[in-house]
């Protein structure tokens, strides 16, 4: 596996907040030293841009981060609407927290089913957002602005999950677990950058463009 394509896969994953900033720049670093080629021919299990010893560790490693990076994506969407004088997306934002709490909850189940420990902290682009999502005195359409600057592509940043749900073969639960919250991400990035593009009519056209 050419490390371009590795360097692809780990800058999905960073953009899409699957992974942290520190993680990523590990991982670069890695392939710069020409480690995470490392395996070709010699078995275990790749994964947004990473070898792990199996499946298994692999689908750990994922839902470990994913529902610590969830959980705080419910608090911080539910802060966010409690906070908002804006009608019209008051409902979205509620909907997108419980989305958020539910997906939390669901890794955590199964991290737990699958005999894993929780041991992934909260990044600090994430505790940012958090902030920014509880401060009332932050309009929403500058929230809305900054989100949509994070992912401007909804189809280009559940890719990746996608593309690990499909190299799953053994663990079908968790497989079909992932498709289905990649679909749910999709959906709460596509809402978000339409309210961008209402609250923000310079915006609308690239919002349209998006969903």
């Amino acid at each position: 596996m050419n490390r371009d394509f590795l360097f692809r896969q780990l800058l999905r994953a960073y953009r899409s907040g699957i992974i942290s900033e520190e993680l990523f720049e590990a991982e670069v670093g890695e392939l710069e030293r020409g480690r995470a080629a490392n395996g070709d021919g010699g078995g275990g299990f790749r994964a947004f841009g990473k070898v792990y010893r199996s499946e298994r560790d692999a689908i750990v490693s994922f839902i470990d981060k994913a529902r610590v990076a969830e959980g705080n994506a419910a608090e911080a969407f539910a802060a966010w609407a409690s906070v908002t004088p804006t009608d019209c997306i008051r409902s979205g934002l509620k909907m997108i927290a419980e989305r958020e709490g539910y997906h939390s909850r669901i890794f955590a189940n199964r991290l737990m089913e699958l005999g894993g420990e929780g041991h992934a902290q909260v990044s600090e682009e994430s505790r940012q957002f958090a902030a920014c999502a509880a401060d009332p005195s932050m309009p929403d359409n500058e929230k809305l602005l900054r989100v949509a600057s994070s992912i401007p592509d909804p189809e280009a940043a559940i890719r990746p999950i996608l593309e690990f749900a499909e190299s799953i073969k053994d663990d079908l639960e968790t497989k079909e677990a992932l498709r289905l919250f990649a679909e749910d991400e999709l959906s709460s990035t596509r809402w978000l950058l339409y309210a961008c593009g209402a609250l923000n009519p310079a915006a609308g056209a690239e919002a349209s463009s998006a969903r």
